[in-house]
């Protein structure tokens, strides 16, 4: 049985990052991921910050940047829109199957193991340290980072609890040839009949290409796309398509045990607005393989000492987390009436002003609170649902 101090189980962004932040920091580390190629296949929208790809040690010169972007653009129900952005740009359209290479590159470069085609059938603790068996080998590890993603097969095994379910949505994304969209701002549509539970996004790769999905809760989520792509573009070529699953719960309540941590999408560390988890997820992850490789030094796997990992990815972002989500809980909740008032309200007091200049896209909460303080905001939304005043009391707690 080969020992290692880490193995981390999936190299997707996460996995990755924790295998790049172990590794160079002295352990040994090895990445097991079932698929013959890194990226493949792809569950991702693949739009990011460029602010949190400089806070994930990632250039901006790399070749998986398709676009920049400067902002977004939101349709309510009925057609009413608003603008939100920069002059500068703000946010990259990437090539994912490259991004998560890259990443992989940057981790065998600080000294990580990568294996592909190699499916971990079982983990379980031996003698303080956790056994790693896949089809061909066994490794004897003293700390297992799981980023397998949003179905993990380990979470519940090791005793820790999986992603509510009802927080988990379906997605489809199909990528568009010869369309007609502005490169410069993505496109978020929501509404009930577009895209109940979750919203539909446009992000542009040119002046005539797109990606363009939806995840929902209760409804047909093809049907739901396909009637959107008709009415959005008509009849155009699509090149490729994708699915995945969109997680809008936030973190489980516990992420590490004696010598296992979760990290990620399997953690839930993704943004209960949005969907997007590559950027706090791997600043989650960039935590783990500190806290790893920590461990490792001090032959230390236990709960007690991984522990900081949980301690120092809250102390960043379990306020966001929390905020965010509470947001998705309202939203879910409100009419496509309300969300027409709601677009009205922002655009009669002009504050997409106010969210270009203070919002963030990776760290939500500072604007959340503070839209929650508008008492005429708030009277649209408890006139629609009066139950969500304890909403509020929570939100300004961030």
């Amino acid at each position: 049985m080969t020992a290692r101090d880490i193995v981390v189980v999936g190299a997707g962004p996460a996995g990755l990052i924790a295998a790049r932040e172990a590794a160079r920091r002295g352990a040994t580390v090895t990445v097991l991921e079932e698929h013959a190629e890194i990226g493949v296949p792809c569950h991702c929208a693949g739009l990011l910050s460029i602010k949190g790809l400089k806070d994930l040690g990632v250039p901006l010169s790399a070749d998986f940047i398709q676009n920049q972007l400067k902002g977004a653009r939101f349709y309510s129900p009925s057609g009413l829109s608003f603008t939100v952005g920069r002059r500068e740009a703000v946010a990259c359209a990437v090539d994912r199957s490259m991004f998560d290479k890259f990443l992989a590159e940057q981790a065998t470069n600080a000294g990580a193991e990568i294996r592909t085609e190699s499916r971990v059938e079982n983990v379980s603790r031996r003698d303080k340290r956790i056994a790693v068996e896949d089809s061909l080998t066994s490794i004897s590890a003293g700390v297992v980072v799981d980023a397998e993603g949003a179905v993990s097969r380990f979470v519940e095994t090791m005793g820790l609890k999986l992603l509510e379910s009802r927080g988990v949505l379906p997605a489809l994304q199909f990528k568009l040839e010869d369309v007609n969209v502005d490169p410069a701002y993505a496109e978020i549509h929501v509404g009930n009949k577009v895209a109940p539970g979750f919203f539909t996004w446009v992000i542009p790769l040119g002046p005539d290409s797109a990606r363009v999905g939806l995840a929902c809760k209760g409804a047909n989520v093809r049907e739901k796309l396909e009637s959107f792509i008709q009415g959005r573009f008509g009849k155009v070529k699509r090149t490729t398509v994708s699915s995945g699953r969109i997680i809008t719960c936030g973190p489980i309540p516990r992420t590490y045990d004696d010598n296992f941590i979760v990290v990620g999408d399997a953690a839930g560390q993704v943004k209960p607005t949005t969907g997007g988890g590559v950027i706090l997820g791997g600043m989650c992850a960039a935590f783990a393989g500190e806290v790893a490789a920590e461990s490792a030094k001090n032959r230390d796997y236990g709960a007690v000492f991984l522990e900081k990992y949980e301690r120092l990815w809250k102390s960043k972002l379990g306020g966001e987390f929390r905020t965010m989500r509470l947001a998705r809980q309202v939203v879910n909740r409100l009419s496509d009436k309300t969300v027409d008032k709601l677009f009205k309200f922002v655009l009669d007091k002009n504050l997409q002003e106010e969210f270009s200049v203070k919002g963030d896209i990776d760290f939500q909460g500072g604007l959340l609170s503070a839209l929650v303080k508008k008492r005429d905001l708030l009277r649209i939304l408890l006139t629609a649902a009066p139950d969500l005043l304890r909403f509020r009391t929570n939100l300004r707690g961030y």
